[in-house]
């Protein structure tokens, strides 16, 4: 489980840099929206793109992501690379909900 989170903070902070590889492979990904400030998305699209392009991810059944996703200190590591994880629509269940990674603009 450790790897995996692992794997999944990097995934984010690569996000957070704006890889430019990672962003033209997102923007490219039905039910992702990437925007100038902000890449949104939902817990079951990540799964599944996770699952698709990561071998790290295929075996992850979705319950085990989630716990995965909501154990893990994404956010604090982001705060240092100016990004964070915020709810986008809240649609009062976590799986139908999207969350958007926001870029802090830098003053």
């Amino acid at each position: 489980m450790q790897d995996l989170q692992q794997t999944l903070l990097r995934f984010f902070e690569r996000v957070a840099q704006k890889d430019p590889a990672l962003l033209e492979v997102l923007e490219d990904e039905s039910g992702f929206v990437l925007e100038p400030g902000c890449w949104c998305f939902t817990l079951p699209g990540l799964h599944t793109f996770l699952q698709d392009h990561d071998p790290s991810f295929r075996a992850v059944e979705y319950g085990q992501f989630r716990q995965l996703i909501f154990q893990s200190a994404i956010n604090q590591a982001l705060k240092s690379q100016g990004a964070e994880i915020t709810l986008h629509e809240n649609k009062s269940k976590v799986d139908q909900s999207s969350y958007a990674l926001t870029w802090k603009a830098v003053p």
